[in-house]
């Protein structure tokens, strides 16, 4: 009987040491919900700025129109609206390309001791105006077609941006440079530490653009002022024809 004893005690402790080598030797394990753990990673990250020309100009407008009544106050808006997209229309600017970005109307009070007056209401309604293909040559339509909308009269203009109107190319230029130095460095890593770089088991990635804008002289102002006045102040580490698309990437490669 002690003898049976100590053969099954010897065959627990060789199975358990046999599990235990099975378990060192696995380099990953999946887990009941789906998501997969690893024992030996190298976590690198890697980036790629791409400088690029701009092909859109964006112009955001503002009307603002007061009444004795909601209704009246909202009139003398669309009124305004359609004339001044008449004149955007008249540079060959799609309809496509002229957005309404936000519309409110508000009322306004007297506020006093005794209480409040309801004095008029305010209808605003905000148009964002995109202009493709501009270059260096016609860069001067914009200011033309401000000329003109400011013949509509009291009409504000907040900002104006160039843009990419497409930068899927740019960012897969990004992308793949990016994910290219992160390789590299993991590479000098695994060579350093003298183990060997297995495949990528993570990857994820962040974007940033840089958008070129001009803050004009008073910041906001009536387009009557922004024909007179045309000083203008440019953001962001860019030049007036060169826009900055960045590209991060953080990568989790299996070493061995």
């Amino acid at each position: 009987m002690q003898k049976e004893k100590i053969i099954w005690l010897l065959i627990i402790c060789v199975t358990i040491l046999a599990s235990c080598f099975l378990i060192s030797q696995t380099k990953f394990v999946v887990n009941t919900n789906g998501s997969t753990s690893w024992d030996h990673t190298i976590t690198v990250d890697g980036n790629w700025e791409v400088r690029v020309t701009p092909d859109v100009l964006i112009i955001n407008l503002n009307v603002t129109e007061t009444a004795k009544t909601t209704k009246e106050a909202q009139k003398l808006v669309n009124e305004k609206i359609e004339a001044i997209k008449d004149v955007i229309k008249s540079f060959d600017i799609k309809d496509s390309d002229i957005q309404s970005t936000n519309m409110n109307v508000y009322e306004d009070y007297d506020r006093t001791d005794t209480g409040r007056k309801s004095l008029w209401f305010t209808a605003n309604h905000n148009l964002q105006i995109k202009i493709k293909w501009i270059n260096a040559e016609n860069e001067g339509i914009w200011w033309k077609l401000i000329q003109k909308i400011s013949e509509v009269g009291n009409v504000l203009v907040n900002n104006i941006s160039y843009d990419i109107d497409d930068k899927t190319e740019y960012y897969s230029e990004a992308r793949k440079l990016a994910i290219e130095k992160a390789r590299q460095k993991a590479e000098d890593l695994a060579k350093y530490a003298d183990v060997k770089l297995w495949k990528p088991i993570s990857i994820s990635e962040s974007r940033n653009y840089d958008y070129a804008y001009t803050t004009m002289a008073k910041n906001s102002f009536y387009t009557e002022e922004a024909v007179a006045d045309s000083d203008i102040e440019w953001g962001f580490d860019i030049s007036l024809w060169e826009m900055k698309i960045t590209l991060d990437v953080t990568v989790v490669y299996e070493i061995k």
